[in-house]
């Protein structure tokens, strides 16, 4: 998920529609409002096209997917599918999100933004890259870190039927069960403000929800299988490698060096971590250097405590069950990457 990264910017957006208001400009809401509004008028029913003789061959396995992957997720693993992944639109590059995020170079802290009835979110979404690299330009003259990446996918929460976009559609076939499972349980758990949290779950039940999806599930495939499983722990191992280089990062900046020391040290650091992620073949250098705290924790957001999730569910059969523990366990909660740490030792303990 690094460069061309899911994204619950778009949940955002569509909430905000609902609530013009607060410190999100009405204009910036009304052309995210009319873009959203031509994906959702793009939407054609999957079992329609379906009934199409003449459907592209490819298309068809991967609609045929989706809707297995619709049905596992809501009899096997509990979700709240709605009607979201029943339709399918066929977008252009014009219907792209693009995700905008920023962060302070002293500190490994993100710059955020309101709205309404999510909270402050450490992003923001446009469909013009222009628009959004002028945003970010504005942003970088204020001493801040600044990233511009496309986004593949998005949730409304289950406020509007999600369809299945063309551009996901192409992805490969395991890459579209953990976008599908992804999404979905966006629909099913959301915390405001917590995006981190929010993330890095989904991110969890997309790839274990895959893995059991394709490894004895109803898409049973000894090569999906090992896939799935193999971008699970590549996703985890980064995780991991990430964190640690955060972890560097805030001793370095809780020195309060003086900014060049500062700079050369975190970019050191930086440069220390991409050769790590190139020497496991977890990704190229070029992610990590020049050092962007905006770019790292738009990224950690996806991958955080990974292996804290993973110890819910030991075996495939445990993740419909530990996904509704961790529902429970967090509605409410103030900092929910503490419950995860209790409901992970409890999980080891039994």
């Amino acid at each position: 998920m690094r460069r061309g990264r899911r994204a619950g910017i778009a949940a955002a957006v569509a909430l905000a529609l609902a609530t013009l208001g607060g410190c999100t400009s009405p204009l910036y809401l009304a052309r995210l409002g009319w873009n959203q509004a031509r994906i959702l008028l793009r939407r054609e029913p999957i079992p329609a096209l379906l009934a199409r003789p003449d459907l592209d061959p490819g298309l068809r396995r991967r609609l045929d997917l989706v809707l297995g992957a619709r049905d596992f997720a809501r009899d096997r693993l509990g979700l709240r599918v709605g009607d979201s992944f029943t339709t399918f639109a066929d977008v252009d590059r014009d219907a792209r999100v693009y995700v905008l995020s920023a962060a302070h170079r002293d500190r490994l802290e993100a710059y955020t933004w309101w709205y309404p009835l999510v909270g402050r979110l450490p992003y923001r979404g446009f469909f013009d890259e222009r628009a959004a690299e002028r945003a970010g330009a504005a942003l970088a003259r204020r001493e801040l870190d600044v990233e511009v990446r496309p986004a593949v996918a998005f949730s409304t929460l289950g406020w509007f039927a999600d369809p299945l976009l063309s551009t996901t559609a192409a992805a490969p076939p395991v890459a579209v069960v953990e976008t599908v499972l992804h999404e979905l349980f966006h629909a099913t758990l959301y915390l405001p403000g917590a995006a981190a949290f929010d993330e890095s779950a989904a991110t969890f039940v997309g790839h274990r929800g895959a893995i059991a999806f394709f490894c004895g599930g109803p898409g049973d495939d000894a090569e999906h299988c090992a896939e799935a499983r193999r971008r699970w722990e590549r996703t985890r191992a980064r995780g991991r490698l990430l964190g640690r280089l955060a972890a560097r990062l805030r001793r370095l900046y809780a020195a309060a060096p003086p900014p060049a020391a500062r700079e050369r040290v975190r970019a050191a650091l930086a440069a220390l971590a991409a050769r790590a992620l190139v020497r496991a073949g977890l990704g190229g250098s070029r992610e990590l250097v020049p050092p962007n705290n905006a770019r790292l924790l738009g990224e950690l957001i996806y991958v955080t405590e990974l292996d804290g999730f993973e110890r819910l569910a030991p075996a495939d059969a445990d993740l419909g069950p530990a996904l509704a523990g961790l529902a429970r366990a967090v509605r409410g909660a103030r900092e929910p990457f503490a419950t995860l740490k209790v409901l992970a030792t409890g999980a080891e303990r039994r």
